[in-house]
């Protein structure tokens, strides 16, 4: 598989597919219970997945009315196997305000299609993204499409936006592309990338917010065929550290790693043991080369631990 971006398109992206938060809109709308909305979303999903046929483009995909339960319907068509996962929302989001909490206790039910795994590699959870897509409501219209590719990050990072909570999650189900190559013509060609459809209630969407210049109405679920191009790790608070190196307990949550207590996950936080020395200080280090003293970072296996600790010395606020 194949497909074709220009080096400008790297550096935008639509704003459809951006999170958002009712406090964002100009319109302030009364939420409704999580779970209700949730119960009604998931209940016209299941139905559309009985009662339409899917026809997979190379650039799009082509939704048709069936029979109920028939043989080619979404629900029961062998060829691009229907798939399931029960996820929670993300924790948090960014919003004008900044990055706040979400209170969100519904356990979602998530369909996906998976048309190509991809040859590359799996997004971390807070890895940066490269995805391009094609959103539809589930009246089959196209709402919005963004071929050309666009960067996101979870939290927002740098001049990296996030997206909404579906869309970034479901990326763990598929891979990059296994190469990306530079055309003479200024355009990019990027072989065996990721692709997903998934078809997703709105409690993982934009809920009670109507994005501002689109379509899309509140409480309203989407499906949204996904490529994922690329990916790149990345240390949200500039410490030194990757924040793949942040999951202390090594759950694959790096929200609840705050080694000092002090509110902040160490992957948002410069001083990781709060001992008033950044964790980029305590893991720094100066090596003689070519009769000059130059200042290093540790690579994370290398970092040293306390003498006589039993943990890194960024994490023990005992050393120094």
């Amino acid at each position: 598989m194949k497909r074709f971006f220009t080096w400008a398109a790297l550096f935008s992206g639509s704003l459809l597919i951006w999170n958002c938060n009712p406090e964002d809109n100009d319109t302030t709308i009364a939420e409704r219970d999580r779970q209700e909305v949730y119960n009604e979303d998931i209940i016209e999903i299941e139905t559309f997945l009985k009662s339409n046929s899917i026809e997979i483009l190379e650039d799009g995909v082509n939704f048709e009315t069936t029979d109920l339960n028939a043989s080619n319907a979404i629900w029961n068509q062998s060829e691009n196997p229907l798939q399931s996962i029960t996820i929670k929302n993300l924790p948090y989001y960014t919003n004008s305000q900044g990055l706040q909490k979400l209170t969100d206790n519904v356990e979602y039910k998530l369909y996906y299609i998976i048309v190509n795994e991809g040859g590359g590699e799996t997004p971390n959870m807070h890895d940066n993204a490269f995805t391009s897509y094609t959103g539809y409501k589930f009246d089959k219209t196209i709402f919005d499409t963004y071929p050309f590719g666009f960067w996101s990050a979870y939290p927002a990072f740098s001049s990296y936006t996030e997206t909404i909570a579906g869309y970034r999650q479901i990326l763990q189900k598929i891979k990059t592309a296994s190469a990306i190559i530079e055309n003479e013509d200024g355009t990019y060609t990027y072989e065996n990338p990721g692709r997903v459809i998934v078809f997703m209630p709105s409690g993982l969407g934009y809920f009670a917010s109507s994005p501002a210049g689109s379509t899309i109405g509140t409480y309203e679920p989407l499906i949204f065929d996904i490529s994922l191009i690329a990916k790149k790790e990345v240390d949200h608070d500039n410490d030194g550290l990757l924040d793949k190196y942040e999951d202390v307990n090594g759950n694959g949550d790096l929200w609840d790693d705050d080694t000092d207590g002090d509110g902040k996950p160490n992957f948002l936080d410069i001083d990781d043991d709060g001992d008033g020395y950044t964790t980029r200080q305590e893991i720094t280090y100066t090596v003689e080369e070519n009769g000059e003293m130059v200042q290093k970072l540790y690579e994370f296996e290398q970092i040293p631990n306390c003498e006589n600790g039993s943990v890194k010395k960024h994490l023990d606020k005992n050393c120094h």
